[in-house]
């Protein structure tokens, strides 16, 4: 079992005040609905939170790998609500590999875990906190982490887990061009091939997107090396082909953006 780096309270079958505040979330969203944007990225802004309210991919995890991935949400000091099951937001098989893609399907779902796979069946992982929202941003928390399964056994409930390490600065990045980013270099998935500005992008830009087949990993900078002192989450190689990525969402959380 993992332990969790906070008190995480247990499930309930109803939370204190909740349809109150359920009904204070309609009541936002329907004034949200009403508001006249005026600027050039406000607009692009609205039409993104709009292209957000996509259906989840049909692709739900069986009970052994549910029981995983809540564990890996309750290390990261996430609970989904009520305890439910968490949903499959993006698979790139499905989805298709490319950054805009991947934002369509994964921005707005709040925290996250995500599962990928080589071309050599080597299974891997990260935990987003903060979720994805396409800022051309980077975020400060200690709460993000890697993790891995060993190559003989990767069938395990426990993941070997790579935390944050050199303090809690650029955690995580938030490329609308690009894809996962943990640290400056400790996980990049599908990276912009074109330079980020900074300000607002949104996931549309077709210039210089990224490619999840892509993946690469240099550890012990911003994120703690393997225990075997390898260098990189993928063992001797610094870069690697993936075959698969998927990203879980709680839908619960979800349905608050």
């Amino acid at each position: 079992m993992f332990t969790s780096k906070r008190s995480i309270p247990p499930p309930q079958d109803s939370l204190p005040g909740e349809a109150c505040l359920l009904h204070k979330i309609h009541l936002l969203e329907e004034q949200a609905s009403s508001i006249t944007f005026t600027s050039r990225r406000s607009k692009a802004f609205s039409t993104i939170l709009t292209s957000k309210k996509n259906k989840l991919s049909p692709h739900t995890p069986p009970p052994a790998e549910q029981s995983v991935l809540q564990e890996l949400f309750t290390h990261g000091g996430v609970r989904s609500p009520l305890g439910r099951e968490l949903k499959c937001c993006y698979k790139a098989t499905l989805d298709g590999f490319s950054t805009t893609a991947f934002h369509n399907c994964s921005d707005f779902k709040g925290p996250c875990v995500i599962i990928g796979w080589t071309n050599n069946s080597f299974k891997f992982g990260a935990f987003n906190p903060e979720g994805y929202r396409s800022t051309d941003d980077y975020y400060e928390t200690f709460d993000a982490f890697l993790f891995y399964w060993g190559k003989n056994d990767q069938t395990t409930d426990e993941p070997i887990v790579l935390p944050k390490v050199g303090g809690s600065g650029a955690a995580l990045f938030d490329y609308a061009r690009g894809g996962l980013q943990f640290g400056a270099d400790g996980l990049l998935i599908g990276p912009p091939l074109a330079p980020v500005m900074g300000g607002f992008a949104g996931p549309d830009t077709n210039s210089g997107i990224g490619d999840l087949r892509q993946a690469k990993s240099r550890l012990g900078l911003s994120y703690a090396k393997r225990p075997d002192g390898k260098e990189s989450l993928f063992g001797d190689e610094l870069k690697a082909v993936l075959a698969e990525v998927e990203v879980f969402c709680s839908p619960q959380i979800a349905s608050l953006y």
